[in-house]
């Protein structure tokens, strides 16, 4: 599998700027989340902000407490400490570009994440979130 695109079936992530590529100063991916996505777990970010724009499809999105939905041309920015979850309603496929700010560990959390998960052991997952806590924190789920 090529490192910089990583797909699980439910979402496809292809990194298209680094933190090597830019000083370390964003992480940006194409997202490409496949029709009824399942949402994940709530979460922040506590020392990065996100900026997320759809190209295509739908997003649905909580950001906080606050529902919205997205469609194409609109955009979405993630203080960071906001907890927030996001997935795909739709019948097609929704395309995001998803810019992390600034890059820290973002991608070498999303590939060591990718690799735990396809062990299909969920110690390995929580292992990866305990250790990357600079970048993803689990939060309390919304009701």
């Amino acid at each position: 599998m090529d490192t910089d695109v990583l797909d699980d079936g439910n979402l496809r992530l292809e990194f298209t700027i680094t933190g090597e590529d830019s000083q370390g100063r964003l992480h940006e991916m194409r997202a490409t989340y496949r029709p009824g996505s399942t949402l994940p777990i709530a979460h922040l970010h506590p020392n990065q902000t996100e900026h997320f724009t759809v190209e295509k499809g739908q997003m649905w999105c909580r950001v906080d407490g606050v529902e919205t939905v997205l469609r194409a041309g609109d955009t979405l920015d993630v203080p960071a400490g906001s907890v927030h979850q996001m997935r795909n309603p739709g019948v097609e496929d929704a395309v995001v570009t998803w810019q992390t700010r600034p890059a820290l560990r973002t991608g070498e959390f999303h590939r060591r994440l990718a690799d735990a998960r396809r062990t299909g052991d969920i110690a390995a997952v929580l292992e990866v979130v305990a250790e990357y806590a600079d970048v993803f924190v689990v939060a309390r789920q919304e009701p």
